[in-house]
């Protein structure tokens, strides 16, 4: 039986409206509860239909459970909750079609055992997206989920760039040569920085490895081999991480 949690917030889908409020189904259980129209939005609501409708997705934090009832606010839910949710909400539903498509009529055991172990469906995508494959192959997942799923980790990994203005000075008589020395010298094996002039003696640099651990693991290499080679070279170097 699902534990329901107060304080907690859940993906409720309506089922009926009434006049005083709306009836829910309560995340992916088959549990139902109730939201007074005074909690259905953080604006006066004059009639229920004016902000939902059967089948509508709405998220929800449970604020009572009782013998009789169980009810809910949408009214309560921070904005930052509202994002968590359908986040979690999204993966979960895609993965779940994932497995429904690969494992056929054996997609609802293997959703439970992946629950059973993990907490969640997301709570397993997140041991996906950290560790790899060998959750999937000790869930024994079969190829064809298992590449379906790893692809769309990967697509839904969090990425981010990283620009980092760069001061860059020599006034040396061969100061301009040193400093295309410095600047087209190939600090990365990999395709995924630039450096550009913006105005002496401001250049531009920016890192984009894909995975945010990678970038700013590459940004931090390349940073360190700029800084070695300006040494080397006599250069006056300083770099500052522009905020965006």
């Amino acid at each position: 039986m699902v534990e329901l949690n107060i304080g907690a917030v859940y993906v409720c889908q309506v089922k009926k409206l009434l006049q005083h409020g709306i009836i829910v189904q309560i995340g992916d259980t088959q549990k139902e509860g109730f939201i007074h129209i005074s909690e259905l939005s953080k604006r006066w609501v004059k009639d229920v239909k004016d902000v939902a409708k059967e089948g509508d997705k709405i998220v929800c934090k449970l604020i009572k459970v009782e013998q009789q009832t169980t009810e809910l606010s949408a009214k309560r839910v921070t904005d930052n909750e509202e994002r968590q949710a359908l986040k979690e909400w999204s993966v979960e539903n895609r993965i779940g079609r994932i497995i429904e498509k690969t494992f056929k009529k054996d997609s609802t055991q293997f959703l439970q055992t992946a629950k059973e172990k993990y907490g969640s469906i997301f709570e397993f995508y997140s041991a996906v997206l950290k560790n790899g494959s060998p959750v999937l192959e000790e869930l024994k997942l079969n190829k064809e989920a298992a590449e379906a799923i790893l692809d769309f980790v990967e697509k839904t990994k969090k990425k981010i760039t990283i620009k980092t203005d760069l001061f860059v000075q020599d006034f040396t008589e061969e100061g301009v040569e040193n400093i295309q020395r410095l600047l087209q010298k190939p600090y990365s094996s990999k395709n995924n920085y630039s450096i550009r002039y913006i105005k002496a003696p401001h250049y531009l640099l920016t890192v984009n490895a894909g995975e945010t651990k990678k970038t700013i693991s590459e940004n931090k290499k390349i940073i360190e081999g700029l800084e070695v080679s300006s040494k080397e070279l006599g250069i006056d170097f300083k770099y500052k991480e522009v905020k965006e």
